[in-house]
């Protein structure tokens, strides 16, 4: 096509072999946006590496010297008060001590939760992303002068091997594999129930000595933080605020028996 200009009149001449693609970079756009969805159906930019996390080690008061190790205590009830036995479960110190199968088959089994957007959790918004379980041959021994042997007690240090990482928990190395959904980030909320191989029940646990009625989002949780950069995580206590570090030798995270 060519445009003349003339002093007088204006004309603008057309080719009868040209033609106007009004198409014209569909067929590129098209490409372009089969690329896209290929990429995002085949082989889409998300990182599933799971990462080991370990707890983020202190001093100790007691030896003063640095230590991962991570503390538990679980009691049970038995008539008005708190023991930490497991005598209340049915299991009795006899099958504890000889390790009786109904002994090492039952466990703790230590509960992580994500909420949308990190917010206060109860069972409508929590979503349960991994577990954990400590089984009674894990717990401390302490011996039982009744029966002259050593039993198990529902005291938890995170392994029994001391002086070495401890307690690994498994989690993404980043957040892109979570890109779709609202529960990125690094924080957790844990709780804890109990399976009891004797009978078949499960118990729940609560952060605190209750006898009213239990508040699930400020009395059944503690909270836990990751660490990204040195892939370690750390236990809060958590009242539906904040609260300080838990866990650490001489001041170990407790779980009570939830009252019916």
């Amino acid at each position: 096509m060519k445009i003349l200009r003339r002093n007088n009149d204006q004309n603008i001449i057309l080719n009868g072999e040209e033609t106007f693609r009004t198409d014209l970079g569909w067929q590129d756009n098209a490409q372009e946006m089969e690329r896209d969805l290929l990429n995002d159906i085949i082989n889409p930019v998300q990182n599933f590496e799971t990462v080991r996390y370990i707890h983020k080690s202190y001093v100790s008061t007691t030896t003063n010297i640095l230590q991962s190790d991570i503390w538990f205590q679980f009691f049970f009830i038995s008539g008005n008060t708190y023991v930490q036995d497991y005598e209340p479960t049915g299991l009795t110190s006899r099958e504890n001590a000889r390790m009786l199968r109904q002994t090492t088959e039952s466990f703790f089994r230590l509960e992580f939760f994500k909420t949308p957007n990190n917010e206060a959790p109860d069972r409508l918004n929590r979503r349960l992303v991994f577990a954990k379980n400590l089984s009674l041959p894990l717990g401390e021994k302490f011996y039982y002068t009744p029966l002259r042997d050593y039993i198990f007690k529902p005291f938890f240090m995170g392994s029994n091997y001391k002086n070495k990482e401890n307690m690994y928990l498994f989690w993404f190395q980043n957040d892109s594999a979570l890109n779709e959904e609202n529960l990125t980030g690094n924080t957790f909320y844990m709780t804890a129930k109990f399976f009891n191989a004797e009978n078949g029940t499960i118990t729940d646990f609560v952060t605190s000595n209750l006898s009213g009625e239990v508040n699930e989002t400020t009395n059944m949780y503690y909270k836990m933080v990751i660490d990204r950069t040195d892939y370690s995580y750390q236990i809060y206590r958590y009242d539906g605020n904040d609260g300080s570090r838990i866990g650490k030798r001489g001041d170990p995270i407790i779980f009570y028996e939830r009252k019916s």
